[in-house]
């Protein structure tokens, strides 16, 4: 087992360590990731608030998303980036910005997880004009649950989801789902861990799905400094996981 693998099944026992010694919470507000590493959850951004996201991948590319919350309920978003964006050569840009829509459409309680639905078309890493799709697929529609849990370094969620992606020019569409955990690590660590069983991905993916890692380091409580691995099971042919950073900014509109 490679290093990297090791450090995410460390990333996922120490979140199930912590939750099993956790009490359920109700998310009014508090713990609310909006994200994993690609998958969504449930969680929302506070009324009038401003997230923006910047991850560099590959070497050489970027993708920069902005969220804004409108009531406390809505996330409206919008998103654009490419390869070559860094350093020397031509600059290969995502064919079009990116959209996404969420609504909150059950707020959490200590016996019910919260649930939101939403749109994304932004997909992950390279563009292929031939078959209309990034390396990664975009969500596209989706539902997910979130359940929120305290312990004590702070709180955790466990999380699940539901998505059926609008590229298909591949010839492989339909439904798919996610499974995700994630937790504190004291007032400024967050670990997650998430895994996409991609049953609409069959052209390029070889049936293990796509594991991802994560570990944060905040400052201030708006800035956020973070390191991902994804594919650690190597799928689609991939020789090793991709290695991304990435920035998180929140701030007051």
């Amino acid at each position: 087992m490679s290093l990297l693998r090791r450090a995410a099944k460390a990333v996922m026992w120490s979140g199930l360590f912590l939750l099993g010694f956790s009490q359920p919470a109700s998310s009014q507000g508090g713990h609310q990731p909006r994200w994993l590493i690609e998958a969504p959850t449930a969680g929302m951004l506070p009324n009038r608030t401003l997230g923006l996201d910047v991850r560099f991948y590959g070497g050489d590319g970027m993708l920069a998303e902005l969220a804004a919350s409108v009531w406390g309920r809505v996330l409206v978003g919008t998103s654009f980036g490419g390869q070559g964006v860094l350093g020397r050569g031509d600059t290969a840009w995502n064919p079009s910005p990116g959209v996404s829509l969420r609504v909150r459409v059950l707020d959490e309680t200590e016996g019910r997880p919260a649930l939101a639905a939403g749109f994304r078309s932004q997909g992950f890493g390279r563009y292929d004009d031939g078959v209309d799709r990034y390396e990664t697929k975009s969500l596209g529609v989706y539902g997910a649950f979130s359940k929120n849990y305290r312990h004590p370094l702070g709180q955790g969620g466990l999380h699940f989801g539901l998505n059926c992606s609008l590229e298909d020019g591949d010839g492989d569409g339909g439904l798919t789902f996610y499974l995700g955990v994630e937790t504190d690590l004291g007032r400024r660590g967050w670990l997650a861990l998430e895994h996409h069983f991609a049953r609409n991905d069959g052209a390029v993916a070889s049936g293990r799905g796509y594991l991802n890692a994560a570990i944060r380091w905040t400052v201030g409580g708006r800035l956020g400094l973070e390191l991902d691995l994804r594919n650690l099971l190597e799928n689609a042919g991939a020789t090793g996981p991709d290695r991304e950073v990435r920035v998180v900014y929140v701030a007051p509109m």
